[in-house]
């Protein structure tokens, strides 16, 4: 049987993104015992790091798990049945999380808001008042599918401070990507996947939880073995997991986070920033509309409308065959009309620029005229700015 040959594409998703080399070779490194000292060094250095980036006093645990059972295991870990969460609905993401909580039997108070929105903060707290017996608040920060970043998380954190529920912010596609100071924030847990903005191969899901959260779970305990959050703080202590951990992956987690570390969180969130003004002013240089209305436009994933009659399919198929760049549709209501960008991880003119440069074009192959020359040198100039970071 011959080896199935994979070629080597620019992977512009939503997540998983392109991994740098020395991230991937990393995971070659052989296995150890994963309670031994070599491993125990290892954790030492991921919980330490990922400390300083989630800014928080409190323990970082990682999960061997999709972002989704990073997700699942906040809602285990907190919701028991009857329980009560809030839970602004904005997009698929968010709509699962609810889901997610109804299926531990918790009782869910959307707040909705169309696609391309947000709930306002005002609404969001006329919810929470009026269900002052609710357990916690879940946000979901940025949700992927229509690509909106909600900017009211500071806020939300107050309100779940001033009503006393636990706040929860899933952070899975954003973390390091925005800004996030867990602490600050008032958040008990959060929640980030390994295959977004950390730029490392899926399968990991890192959470901040709390004292209070911990307590809470000691005292009554999760109808879950896995994700017990108390077991895994009670391993952080000797720098293990109570189960056996994907080392491949806890080695690239190690390379990718010291990557960050040597660049600097705020360095890193800043060329986020620039790279998502850089594809936004070119496309609405082209004449495409930004599917997500201005302030609350995510900066890690780049959702745009397609023109009247340009198939989704075909556009997408062009952009890959001919130019080697992977991008994805909408889904669900937004299926067929729009594209959406990753902006995540590795954050270079030496992916941005192509990617434009190929939307542009296969635009043009649709029928759809967009000044594709006019675009470049506006992105070209707004990612001048990745100079100075």
């Amino acid at each position: 049987m011959s080896k199935m040959e994979i070629k080597r594409k620019s992977i512009m998703l939503p997540g998983p993104v392109d991994v740098p080399d020395e991230v991937l070779m990393s995971m070659s490194k052989p296995v150890i015992n994963h309670r031994g000292e070599e491993f125990h060094q290892l954790m030492s250095k991921i919980e330490k790091i990922s400390k300083d980036l989630f800014k928080t006093k409190y323990n970082v645990i990682v999960l061997s798990s999709s972002g989704t059972g990073g997700a699942e295991s906040a809602v285990m870990n907190i919701i028991r049945p009857g329980d009560k969460a809030i839970v602004p609905v904005f997009g698929e993401f968010s709509g699962r999380l609810a889901q997610q909580i109804e299926a531990a039997r918790g009782k869910v108070v959307r707040v909705n808001a169309p696609l391309g929105t947000a709930p306002s903060i005002e609404q969001i707290e006329k919810a929470v008042s009026e269900n002052k017996d609710a357990k916690a608040i879940y946000l979901v920060y940025n949700d992927t599918s229509p690509g909106t970043t909600y900017r009211y998380a500071k806020e939300l954190g107050e309100i779940a401070e001033k009503y006393g529920m636990f706040y929860v912010i899933d952070a899975i596609s954003v973390f390091g990507g925005d800004v996030l100071p867990m602490d600050e924030w008032h958040a008990d847990v959060v929640i980030a996947g390994s295959q977004k903005c950390l730029f490392t191969p899926p399968g990991l899901a890192l959470v901040g939880v709390s004292d209070d959260v911990i307590n809470y779970v000691r005292k009554d305990p999760p109808y879950t073995t896995y994700f017990n959050y108390a077991s895994y703080v009670d391993f952080l202590a000797k720098y293990e997991t109570p189960f056996t951990p994907a080392l491949p992956l806890f080695y690239a987690l190690e390379t990718a986070l010291e990557k960050i570390a040597s660049v600097g969180l705020e360095r890193t969130i800043e060329k986020h920033k620039i790279g998502a003004q850089a594809y936004y002013s070119a496309f609405e240089t082209m004449g495409l509309q930004p599917f997500v209305e201005e302030r609350f436009r995510s900066n890690v994933v780049i959702s745009i409308k397609y023109p009247q009659g340009v198939d989704d399919i075909k556009f997408r198929k062009y952009l890959e065959n001919n130019y080697n760049i992977v991008i994805t549709g909408g889904f669900g209501e937004l299926k067929g009309k729009i594209f959406r960008i990753g902006n995540m991880g590795i954050i270079e003119r030496s992916k941005i620029l192509p990617t434009i440069i190929a939307v542009g074009y296969s635009m043009r192959a649709q029928g759809i005229n967009v000044n594709v020359e006019k675009a470049i040198e506006v992105a070209e100039e707004k990612l001048k700015g990745l100079d100075n970071v």
